[in-house]
């Protein structure tokens, strides 16, 4: 019985924190999988290929909680394309890995954060007051 009112808990909560989703796989069926663990590659024939793409192993991340990794490398982007602007394509290589591990649902409220100028990192304001930031790089 004790499992029960657990079991009930979680549910009321679930339905608390996601809203109008019931369960977690309501939730994960919102999500689009498609993109994860997948590259689309531009050929030079012109044709697109998929491969399987998965971000490395970071030792500085080395425990199975993937969130201060997704956080960083969301951050390591910003501060990217702060610094050589917004078409500067080795910072593609930081958001290639947080659109791998971050859930959508993170990366579209942190960039609503970002557009408000309310997101909470002190690391990225302090990068922002360090460097001017730069124009659009050329391609």
């Amino acid at each position: 019985e004790a499992v029960v009112s657990t079991l009930s808990t979680v549910s009321s909560g679930i339905n608390a924190e996601y809203g109008e989703f019931q369960t977690f796989q309501h939730y994960f069926k919102r999500i689009n999988l498609s993109k994860m663990g997948f590259r689309d590659v531009e050929m030079p024939d012109g044709t697109v290929k998929r491969f399987t793409w998965h971000p490395k192993y970071d030792a500085r991340y080395p425990a199975f909680n993937q969130a201060p990794k997704c956080n960083q490398y969301f951050i390591d982007f910003q501060k990217c394309i702060w610094k050589k602007g917004e078409g500067y394509k080795p910072c593609d290589w930081f958001r290639h890995h947080y659109e791998h591990i971050c859930p959508p649902t993170w990366v579209e409220k942190w960039n609503d954060q970002l557009e408000r100028g309310v997101y909470p990192s002190k690391q990225l304001l302090k990068w922002q007051a360090k460097y001017p930031k730069a124009e659009a790089a050329d391609e």
